[in-house]
């Protein structure tokens, strides 16, 4: 059930324009801690009240409405339903939580999910990442949306410097939530944990035939096997050999070396053979030598097809472990 939100007049004004002239794709922008998803909130509301179907794509990767941390998910809400209950329909794996370092991942989930979505509403919610890459990031979003209009929610006019290049679309400048309280890094990331602990806590065990599984975004099982001493397995790829050490080893010329139980925790995201996101998995082992993995995921075996390497380290229970990959995973 959605709590009764506080709302300021411009808001309701701008839902009053935005469902008077059945603007469709809306783009919801703004600095951190500026009630951003509050307002996707209330938008979805009135959007509802009309009769109409509301989609919500959420692709705030840090701090999620629908679905768990590191994705961008597509929901369709129902009267009187949080957005926290709303289920996923549509998925696309980011593989962290920040968008810094997965710029171009993050324009095409959205993109995806925006022409994936079936609704007379679609509202687009987004990071509080707006200067710097965040502002070039934003910029791209723009541009691959083609939104109907940009809600800007503000403090002044500190997205000046964003929308100025985006002049020529329709903007409502709307004042920032006054009941938005900013949030430390500990309480981010414990809201993080939260969620992905929820996440795993209907997980069981999988184990899976590599043969079975398609393997994207790492260079890890896209070459011809070898046969190489002193390494636990190793292949020739495209870009060179690729192997996995048996023990602590330094780099060796030429070759991209991995260490030995890498791939433990190491969040990943499972496709359908459509390519299709259906979760989240967590790798807990790569048994080379049988040429199986096991996986901790609450997906049916049956639907994984293909698994998509993150770069986020977390345990079971959704306690973040960090970032460590290998770069020779992803060469």
């Amino acid at each position: 059930m959605e709590p009764r939100l506080d709302i300021p007049p411009a808001w309701d004004w701008s839902a009053d324009q935005i469902v008077q002239h059945r603007w469709r794709k809306i783009l919801v922008l703004g600095a951190v801690d500026r009630g951003k998803s509050t307002y996707c909130r209330f938008l979805t509301r009135r959007c509802l009240e009309t009769g109409q179907r509301v989609a919500v794509v959420d692709t705030d990767v840090g701090q999620k409405d629908i679905g768990p941390p590191a994705t961008l998910t597509l929901g369709y809400p129902e009267v009187a339903q949080s957005l926290a209950e709303v289920p996923p329909v549509a998925w696309y794996f980011l593989g962290a939580t920040s968008p810094a370092g997965h710029l171009l991942p993050m324009i095409v989930g959205v993109r995806q999910l925006v022409d994936t979505a079936r609704a007379a509403y679609i509202i687009i919610n987004t990071t509080g990442f707006v200067t710097g890459p965040g502002r070039v990031l934003k910029g791209y979003k723009i541009e691959a949306i083609r939104p109907d209009v940009i809600v800007a929610l503000e403090h002044g006019r500190e997205l000046r410097t964003l929308l100025q290049a985006y002049r020529h679309y329709r903007i409502l400048r709307l004042p920032a939530s006054a009941y938005a309280t900013p949030k430390t890094f500990e309480q981010r990331r414990a809201a993080r944990e939260r969620a992905f602990g929820t996440y795993f806590a209907t997980a069981s065990t999988v184990e899976l035939a590599l043969r079975q599984v398609i393997f994207q975004r790492a260079l890890l099982f896209t070459g011809r096997k070898l046969a190489q001493k002193d390494f636990l397995y190793a292949e020739h790829t495209a870009e060179g050999i690729l192997a996995i050490a048996a023990e602590e080893q330094a780099d060796t010329p030429g070759m991209h070396v991995l260490p030995v139980g890498f791939e433990r925790h190491l969040l990943c995201a499972v496709a359908n053979r459509h390519n299709e996101g259906v979760g989240l998995a967590l790798i807990m082992h790569i048994d080379f030598a049988r040429e199986t993995m096991t996986l901790r995921t609450p997906v049916p075996a049956a639907q994984i097809k293909v698994m998509q390497f993150g770069t986020l380290y977390i345990q079971a229970d959704g306690r973040e472990l960090g970032y460590h990959v290998p770069r020779g995973l992803f060469a």
